[in-house]
């Protein structure tokens, strides 16, 4: 299995943040975990003060402040063992339910995904994403790899918001979805 209850327990115990990662087809999945409660910082937003008109002001040349100001912010991850049942998710992919009955285990998929989508009340799992789970696609592992990367470097810089938890890449639609599993 990709992510087991027992390596994330060991690296939660221990401070050490876990990421694990695959790609199943046209599907992908990230679950990382940073402990139960990550600070980092990010970039305050903006406020504009200026003109209620959405015409360019000609006459005027604007200057910008390119200092930008941060805060720290926290988050809080939950340990994968933790994870509340698949009912519990925002379900908008199905690349959750594929993912899912693959890290599962699950020998047939298909009825796998008939099932659980009649018990969520979810969207529909195309057979075409259901056939397409074996073997890895060149362009999917460099989608999920580059999310995947992106991520290891604000985890390391402590900088910008990071994925809390799971994400789920849906290579039919080309949708990543970002799950907040409590």
């Amino acid at each position: 299995a990709v992510v087991s209850t027992q390596s994330t327990g060991l690296c939660r115990k221990h401070g050490v943040m876990f990421l694990a990662t695959n790609t199943w087809g046209m599907t992908g999945f990230m679950f990382q975990d940073c402990g139960e409660v990550y600070k980092y910082i990010a970039e305050k937003p903006k406020v504009s003060h200026g003109k209620s008109s959405d015409k360019p002001d000609t006459k005027r040349r604007k200057v910008e402040d390119n200092e930008s100001e941060y805060e720290e912010r926290e988050v809080r991850f939950t340990e994968y063992s933790k994870l509340g049942p698949l009912s519990s998710l925002r379900f908008s992919s199905p690349a959750v339910l594929i993912a899912h009955g693959l890290l599962e285990g699950v020998t047939n998929l298909s009825e796998y995904c008939k099932t659980m989508t009649k018990r969520i009340g979810g969207k529909e799992v195309p057979e075409q994403l259901i056939k397409n789970t074996t073997g890895e696609l060149v362009p999917i592992c460099a989608i999920v790899g580059g999310l995947v990367s992106q991520e290891i470097i604000k985890i390391v810089s402590k900088k910008d918001d990071p994925v809390v938890n799971s994400l789920y890449y849906d290579g039919l639609s080309g949708a990543g979805i970002i799950e907040n599993m409590k």
